[in-house]
């Protein structure tokens, strides 16, 4: 991929994705979820599980913040105690976040991760391999590794699916293993009607 079909790339994600999160009535609609709260909670709960300890937690990809606010609470009533910051392209969302969660704002950042160098490790970073093109999902996951993820930490790659596709069998964590990285475990959403729509692979730096 050239660089300038890379630029349009992420051009075109930021400005697909931002009005139509932007104008979202509810928290979770503001972070690209169309369904019910209860439904966001069935399939978004998985990141949390896989934070086994207390520290700081990037989501990157955050919009409005909620996946965040929300991974903080469903850890504390584990007993952890997560730090959460985020990460996302679009400006505009970054201060509606912002906006949203003043306690938050100077955890919040704006920038493109392919691009962006974090001001620190994180000991948990999760994102999703379809925020880059496909011919760089792996140096993705590399770049991830070497200067957001903590020593000891763990990179949690969610993958997301609608209910017309529950039934394709084939899920990232078999191409992420077939590159070489041992999977330290794997959690699953399930939909109310049994079907698998959210799977976070976890790729652990320990």
């Amino acid at each position: 991929m050239t660089e300038r079909n890379r630029d349009e790339f992420f051009t075109g994600v930021k400005d697909l994705l931002e009005p139509i999160y932007m104008t979202g009535e509810t928290p979770w609609n503001q972070s690209g979820f169309s369904g019910t709260e209860e439904r966001w909670n069935r399939l978004r709960r998985p990141i949390a599980a896989c934070i086994d300890r207390s520290g700081t937690y990037l989501d990157i990809g955050c919009a409005n913040g909620y996946l965040m606010e929300c991974v903080a609470r469903w850890t504390e009533v584990r007993g952890l105690q997560v730090t959460p910051h985020g990460l996302d392209i679009s400006e505009e969302l970054v201060k509606l976040a912002q906006r949203r969660l003043p306690a938050y704002a100077d955890r919040l950042y704006a920038g493109n991760a392919w691009e962006w160098t974090p001001p620190q490790t994180f000991d948990f970073v999760s994102t999703e391999l379809v925020y880059v093109p496909e011919d760089l999902r792996q140096a993705y996951i590399e770049r991830l590794l070497n200067l957001f993820v903590a020593e000891d930490g763990l990179l949690l790659l969610s993958e997301y699916r609608p209910t017309k596709e529950a039934d394709n069998p084939n899920w990232a964590s078999e191409y992420i293993e077939a590159w070489g990285y041992p999977i330290d475990r794997i959690e699953s959403g399930i939909d109310l009607n049994g079907k698998e729509l959210t799977r976070v692979t976890v790729i652990s730096k320990r």
